[in-house]
């Protein structure tokens, strides 16, 4: 949902449809036949950013329709990030990789991450997949969850890990609370954890679902969360 009000959803079809509230003006988007995976909308709430899962990342313009942008990063996509300045974009692999993309230049400048290059896990390995992707909202800094049990923070000047966030399971999501000085995660063991990244410390474990988490919204100093047995809680953070 970006900030003017714009909803966007899409199906396996590759369609992207959106609507606009209160207006409840509809739109459908139709710029390839791969199913969506992920979208983000840019600052100006003009453009969105769709990856595909043939690993095609698309920037639409949501007035005209067309594509501005079109980038192959070669690889399948399971999430996507965009900064706040909208230069770049990450989009995530099922191979633990990141791809960090440059917008207005519309191609990959690097790979981010701890695996040599053509690295593809064995079947019985557990899944290193790249679930979500937060950009920080003022450091050139982003956090990466993984579902091999760890959030890895990742310097995008100098295309670096800077620093891992050990967890028990694997991590849905994470974004950025407090004035952007903490990370909170989404852990498939149930269990919201507050970090200070610099120390790499967690300060807070908010628990009460018995189920793993799937989803959370942050909205200033609560958090929404929901789990696979279809239950939904709210917490309050410090």
């Amino acid at each position: 949902t970006g900030s003017s009000g714009i909803n966007a959803e899409y199906g396996v079809d590759g369609g992207v449809w959106m609507w606009k509230v209160p207006a409840f003006e509809t739109k459908t988007i139709q710029l390839s036949t791969n199913p969506p995976v992920d979208a983000r909308f840019l600052s100006t709430n003009r453009h969105l950013a769709v990856g595909y899962q043939d690993g095609t990342v698309k920037i639409i313009d949501l007035k005209s329709g067309e594509a501005t942008v079109t980038v192959d990063t070669k690889q399948e996509i399971t999430s996507i990030g965009v900064s706040p300045d909208d230069k770049l974009i990450l989009t995530g692999t099922p191979y633990s990789a990141a791809h960090l993309l440059a917008v207005q230049a519309g191609k990959v400048i690097c790979c981010l991450t701890e695996h040599p290059a053509g690295y593809r896990p064995v079947e019985t390995a557990p899944s290193d997949s790249v679930e979500h992707i937060a950009f920080h909202p003022s450091r050139n800094l982003v956090a990466v969850s993984y579902t091999d049990n760890k959030v890895g923070l990742w310097d995008t000047t100098l295309q670096r890990l800077r620093h891992t966030l050990p967890h028990p399971d694997g991590v849905v999501k994470s974004c950025w609370a407090g004035e952007a000085q903490h990370l909170v995660t989404c852990c498939l063991d149930g269990v919201i954890r507050v970090w200070d990244v610099d120390q790499r410390e967690t300060i807070a474990e908010v628990t009460g679902h018995r189920d793993q988490l799937l989803d959370m919204k942050i909205s200033e100093n609560l958090v929404v969360t929901a789990d696979d047995s279809g239950i939904v809680k709210v917490f309050r953070i410090s």
